[in-house]
C-alpha cells in the first residue's frame, strides 16, 4: 500500500505544480499590469472677443448688405407685381429670392460674431 500511494502522490504532485502555475499565468493574462494613467483632453478654448475696430467693421458691412437686402426686395416686390405668380414663376424671380436668402444668412453670420 506503500507504493500505491507513493505513486499516487508522486503523480499528483506534478500535476497540481503544473495546474497551479497554469492558474496564476492565466490570471495575469485577464487582469494585466494597470495602464499608464491618461490626461485628461485640455479645455476647448474659446475664440477671443472681437476687438472694437471689428465690431465696427461688422457693424458698416451688415448696414451695407441690410440697403443691398433691402433694394433686393423692392426689385422682387416690383417683379411680383409685373408676373403672374400664379401660374409659372420666372427664372429670375427664383434667383433673386435665393440672392435675398444668401444676404440675409450673411447678415445673420456677421450679427452673432
Amino acid at each position: 500500500m506503500d507504493e500505491k500511494r507513493r505513486f499516487f502522490l508522486s503523480a499528483l504532485v506534478p500535476g497540481a505544480v503544473l495546474a497551479s502555475a497554469a492558474l496564476v499565468t492565466a490570471q495575469q493574462q485577464q487582469f494585466p499590469q494597470n495602464p499608464p494613467p491618461q490626461l485628461p483632453p485640455p479645455f476647448p478654448k474659446f475664440p477671443s472677443p472681437p476687438t472694437k475696430a471689428q465690431l465696427k467693421a461688422n457693424r458698416r458691412e451688415i448696414n451695407k448688405d441690410v440697403d443691398h437686402l433691402f433694394s433686393l426686395a423692392q426689385d422682387l416686390k416690383e417683379e411680383a407685381g409685373k408676373t403672374n405668380t400664379v401660374d409659372v414663376l420666372s427664372v429670375a424671380f427664383v434667383q433673386k429670392t435665393e440672392q435675398i436668402e444668401k444676404l440675409a444668412k450673411k447678415i445673420r453670420s456677421l450679427a452673432r460674431d
